[in-house]
């Protein structure tokens, strides 16, 4: 979702900060300029580096509050956005309090009066420096936690038109995803799902579409859910343009039909004001009566009209949009 850098340890910063400093030299005709100009030079690289450091931290998460309801709700979701911003703060704190210190040692060291003074004011500044960032240390492992949840969400688009999978398991709705979608859907993992989702896409005129599903959070019913996967659901409806349910008449995935029905219901109570297509899969086994359409997502049979009364759907709710594109 972000592209957030490898978050260091307190440790790792600081040890990261002083080899770099250690590098640092300064020029001069006397011993005296020389000890000056290569404390300063230290006590500039090591403060520049922690910045940098730091810096990237902080750009690499985007205001959280002009975020669309989608990545916003889902990173509340995963890390807490109050956590986040908390750990963000004490971050940009350290990274001021950091150059604060390395501003003033370096004028201090550029006036020492012996090359002694200015070793003393550079170590000094070490020992200062690297209590600021052992004070950060909890916040930088606790960002570094946060990543690892948030690196692992597709980066999907939420303004992209999205169809989105429901059934119980077994119904097909991996390889419906597969029938209707441009190649092999990746699967994307989200930590709030036990498998995760596959996300396909294909594209009609110049418009590209995704294709959801949802295992672990849309195939059993409600009161079998946490309340994280609950939560999940309530950001996904976010994003949901059409809900395509599938149906196995068949009954070969485990679950009878009025089991099935009675997820469609909990589905519509999720998902209030979003179309649902309800569709039965498996027609290569068995069409049973009734006005549903019958696709078979193993043969591709009537999936590529699925789709396309999806599109109509999505249109359908643009105001002011134009008929839904034709096939091809």
């Amino acid at each position: 979702m972000f592209p957030i850098p490898t978050v260091l340890t307190a440790p790792e910063l600081v040890d990261k900060a002083f080899r770099r400093a250690s590098k640092a030299t300064g020029k001069g005709t006397t011993k005296l300029e020389r000890g000056r100009r290569g404390a300063v030079a230290k006590v500039q690289t090591l403060g520049d580096t922690i910045d940098a450091t730091l810096k990237k931290y902080g750009e690499a998460v985007p205001s959280l509050e002009r975020l669309p309801d989608f990545p916003r709700e889902l990173v509340d979701l995963l890390v807490g956005i109050g956590n986040l911003k908390h750990d963000l703060g004490a971050i940009e704190w350290c990274r001021d309090q950091v150059k604060r210190v390395c501003r003033q040692s370096a004028r201090q060291a550029g006036r020492a009066a012996t090359p002694e003074d200015a070793m003393r004011i550079r170590k000094a500044t070490y020992g200062r420096v690297g209590s600021l960032v052992q004070q950060i240390a909890p916040n930088l492992q606790s960002f570094a936690r946060a990543r690892r949840k948030i690196i692992q969400v597709p980066d999907i688009d939420p303004e992209m038109p999205t169809i989105v999978v429901a059934g119980y398991p077994n119904v097909g709705k991996s390889q419906f995803v597969r029938a209707i979608s441009s190649g092999k859907p990746a699967v994307a993992p989200y930590p709030f799902t036990t498998q995760g989702l596959n996300v396909g896409h294909f594209d009609r005129r110049y418009q590209r579409y995704l294709v959801v599903d949802t295992p672990g959070l849309l195939d059993r019913p409600m009161e079998k859910r946490n309340p994280i996967e609950r939560q999940a659901i309530l950001a996904l409806r976010h994003l949901a343009d059409v809900i395509v349910f599938l149906f196995d008449p068949t009954e070969t995935c485990g679950y009878p039909m009025d089991l099935q029905e009675r997820l469609l219901a909990e589905v519509r109570e999720a998902f209030p004001g979003v179309p649902i297509l309800e569709v039965e899969n498996k027609a290569d086994l068995m069409r049973a009566e009734g006005r549903r359409p019958k696709v078979s997502a193993l043969t591709g049979e009537g999936c590529r009209e699925v789709a396309d009364a999806a599109l109509a759907a999505i249109t359908s709710r643009v105001p002011g949009a134009a008929p839904p594109p034709t096939a091809g």
